[in-house]
């Protein structure tokens, strides 16, 4: 074998084994959680950040890319815009939802209700998978409460 044809099978091979990790086996593409996506038209990312008052308590579509997953329950996914660099968390009830942890980098659509959470930094550093410390019995220290916002998340198709 020459050099050429060499070089050639070694870079096949190289790429076929660096996609083994991005392979999504037919089972899972398209893969449907909770109650699926039914909303027809999607909502920007952009849009929910640059104007969050406007969409709080309403339901909400995203299409984009999971950006993170929760390691622990698999109880959120952050999908973001590549576009922006930013995301949004969608939060399911814990043990309602579970997204693969493997599911970053995967293009996603989800919905749910998109709602304002006041919060504090104390509070989110006693926290674990939105579960308070108040429901461990910890007392929790108040302090200064900030919004954030997320998606309560109803359904999601993994692609």
């Amino acid at each position: 074998m020459t050099i050429r044809p060499r070089l050639a099978l070694t870079a096949v091979t190289l790429l076929v084994a660096s996609l083994g990790g991005a392979h999504v086996s037919a089972d899972e593409a398209g893969k449907t959680y909770g109650d699926g996506v039914t909303l027809k038209r999607a909502t920007p990312i952009a849009a929910l950040l640059a104007t969050p008052q406007a969409h709080a308590g309403k339901a909400v579509r995203v299409d984009g890319v999971v950006s993170q997953v929760c390691q622990s329950m698999g109880c959120w996914i952050e999908i973001a815009d590549p576009a922006l660099g930013r995301g949004v968390r969608f939060k399911a009830k814990d043990g309602v939802i579970v997204f693969p942890k493997d599911a970053s980098g995967r293009k996603v659509s989800a919905q749910g209700t998109f709602e304002e959470i006041l919060t504090s930094p104390v509070r989110e550093a006693h926290a674990e998978h939105a579960t308070s410390a108040e429901n461990s019995g910890k007392p929790v220290p108040e302090s200064p409460t900030e919004k954030i916002y997320w998606v309560r998340v109803t359904g999601a198709v993994l692609y």
